[in-house]
């Protein structure tokens, strides 16, 4: 108890201490108001977007199914771990190195169909955040990016229902003036019936589905107090049967979290947080008259979150609080075997932050901040400081510079298997000889917003990483936890890239234009790969363009289209002994798309019914999804490895009603 009690001591002696400054200052400064439905870029620092929920309703998506993992991946600096996945990669980082958070706790997940979509439903979302660069110094535990995902707030009662081809969802929400209640709730799940059927069809004995939920409430005690609930659920599941044998893989998370936000003064400000969040995997395996054997992977964390805000103190805004959370590993559970038992891993994770924004002067924003993490498991104790700094100036003629330097850590790793699709990836802490990733990165920007309802931006960074993990070259999968430390190796990781936006806001057409060139290496300096020189990490893409296009056609109809160019990743191929002597040594062809969809929206007596029609890869581009090697397993293969693309041509169809 006495981890969480004393960063909340210090938190609440800061805020007394800045309620008393507040209060001697008799300016009064008005907060800034900024209304708008597209994309505000920098808003918070370089490298800093924030997607409203219009903008994901607007671009075409798999199946007709709007997907904010899959919208983000058209923005620069960020793309699909794998071609048409909605894992993402952030200037370098890994897929593990995201941060997600919905409505300010942490959320673990994959997606669903092995991340063919990400587990957040668009009616849900009320707007997102992503952070690339510098980010808030009260934003940690990862090294490459922070994604903020605001639950949507009802203004007034509504509700839909949709049915696509893959999924059915509903999303109700409403608001009490007289109780001063507000409630979202958001569900989907699949058409069982429909994915036994394309099995049947294909000739595969198995099923799948999934679900997500998604709900929260909020209670006005008064002007000054707000008590707020949230809950999320996403979950999969697939059987397999062959030969008398059965076999089940589910993957899965949820989350549930109680928030207090409290008004000291007209000044200051606070919230409060308690939360759960876990994370678990599962393969069960069953042959013919033998007993079930599963193994089972998993996380679980409780959390105490404080923060504070201070405004209008001689042109400072103060933020400053502490968080803690308790995580529980199981890394590995082998259920049925007497002889090994359930592996369970503890660790506590503490950080005291503070930051400023200060404004100088009108046309100056200087942001700094310090963030200390105290992680701790078994035998590792890491006390880790992270700065951050970032100088935004208004120049004449409506163009905006932009600076910043930070540094972040990350205390987790993900193990995942090259070799193998499925979700059993491994979540483990830092430990005494494993330590933690820190990563510096530095950017700078440029913006001109002189046109009316067009916005140009480029931004450039460079970041290194350090203690990277990979798996050695002749390890594909860790199948004794025990030894774990011994299969892995650290390294660094460096990235460097430039990042042009061009935007158009507003009108009947609305889109964008991005184009990102950065390059991608790795470098594991006691030869345990690649012989310890630099090489290009497998999601080093050189090149990346998107292009999306929205426009109004009048009469209740709206289109969109949406292009996207990606140069191929460099991959490792062994040699006919088996051997990788260099790791990156073949690059992919290179991936694009394009997606298109019409809408048209009908009025009805009670609220609008709206007809959704798609086609995903337009012209059927065969992209790699998943790369296999085929080295001495077909001797008369011209091509070393084997590309498979399970994503042709997809037309779609969708029926949504809003009441």
């Amino acid at each position: 108890m006495r981890n969480f009690v004393l960063p909340l001591i210090l938190s609440l002696l800061c805020a007394e201490a800045i309620a008393q400054e507040a209060a001697t200052d008799t300016t009064l400064t008005l907060k800034e108001s900024i209304v708008s439905a597209s994309v505000r870029p920098n808003a918070y620092g370089t490298g800093s977007i924030t997607i409203p929920a219009g903008m994901l309703k607007d671009t075409p998506a798999l199946l007709g199914d709007p997907d904010l993992i899959k919208t983000l991946q058209l923005l620069p600096g960020i793309q699909a771990a794998s071609e048409g996945l909605s894992g993402m990669i952030v200037r370098g980082g890994g897929p593990d190195e995201n941060l997600i958070l919905l409505d300010g706790v942490e959320v673990y997940g994959q997606g669903h169909i092995l991340g063919l979509f990400s587990p957040f439903q668009s009616e849900a979302v009320g707007e997102a955040v992503i952070h690339k660069g510098a980010f808030p110094a009260r934003l940690g535990g990862r090294a490459s990016s922070v994604l903020e995902i605001h639950s949507a707030q009802p203004a007034a009662s509504s509700g839909s229902v949709g049915i696509g081809p893959l999924s059915d969802k509903a999303d109700f929400q409403g608001r009490s003036a007289r109780r001063n209640i507000s409630y979202s709730v958001s569900g989907r799940g699949t058409h069982t019936l429909l994915m036994d059927g394309v099995f049947r069809a294909f000739k595969m004995p198995a099923n799948f589905h999934f679900h997500d939920l998604h709900a929260r409430a909020s209670k006005l005690i008064n002007h000054n107090n707000t008590l707020s609930v949230s809950y999320f659920s996403s979950k999969d599941n697939l059987y397999y049967k062959e030969d008398g044998s059965k076999t089940d893989i589910s993957w899965g998370s949820s989350m549930g979290s109680a928030s207090w936000r409290k008004g000291w003064n007209q000044s200051l400000s606070s919230d409060f947080i308690l939360a759960y969040s876990g994370y678990s995997t599962g393969m069960g395996y069953r042959a013919a008259g033998m007993k079930r054997e599963s193994l089972r992977t998993g996380l679980d964390d409780l959390i105490a979150k404080t923060d504070f805000r201070a405004d209008g103190i001689r042109g400072h805004t103060l933020r400053f609080g502490a968080e803690t959370i308790r995580h529980i590993f199981t890394p590995e559970s082998e259920t049925t075997r007497e002889n090994k038992g359930k592996t369970i891993i503890k660790g506590l994770e503490s950080a005291v932050y503070i930051e400023d924004e200060y404004h100088p002067d009108i046309w100056l924003t200087i942001s700094s901040g310090l963030r200390m993490t105290l992680f701790r498991s078994g035998g590792a104790l890491r006390l880790t400081p992270e700065p951050r700094i970032s100088v935004t100036a208004s120049l004449p003629s409506k163009i905006n510079t932009m600076l910043s330097w930070s540094r972040v850590s990350q205390n987790l790793h993900q193990l995942s298997s090259p070799a193998a699709a499925l979700p059993v990836d491994l979540i483990v802490p830092v430990t005494d000889k494993i330590s933690p990733v820190l990563s510096d990165q530095i950017s700078i920007g440029l913006g001109y917003h002189g046109i009316r309802s067009l916005e140009i931006s480029a931004e450039a960074y460079w970041k290194m990483s350090r203690n990277v993990l990979e798996y050695k070259d002749d390890i594909l999968f860790i199948y004794d936890f025990e030894e774990w430390e011994d299969e892995v190796a650290a390294g660094l990781g460096r990235s460097v890239g430039i990042e042009f936006l061009l935007r158009k806001t507003s009108g009947k057409t609305k889109g964008w234009l991005g184009y990102t060139l950065s390059k991608n290496e790795r470098r594991f300096q006691d030869a345990a790969i690649s012989g310890g020189e630099w090489f290009p990490w497998r999601h080093d893409s050189r090149h990346k363009i998107s292009a999306v296009l929205n426009e109004s056609l009048g009469n209740g109809w709206d289109t969109g289209a949406t292009w996207t160019y990606s140069s191929g990743g460099a991959v490792s191929v062994p040699q006919p002994d088996g051997s990788i002597p260099r790791r990156g040594n073949l690059r992919l062809p290179p991936s694009h798309r394009l997606d298109l969809g019409v809408n048209h929206h009908k009025e009805r007596r009670k609220g609008e019914a709206v007809w959704g029609f798609g086609v995903y890869n337009a012209y059927n581009r065969k992209n790699p999804n998943i790369v296999l090697s085929v080295q001495g397993d077909e001797e008369d293969s011209p091509d070393p490895v084997k590309t498979i693309s399970f994503l042709p041509i997809i037309p779609s169809v969708s029926y949504t009603r809003v009441f």
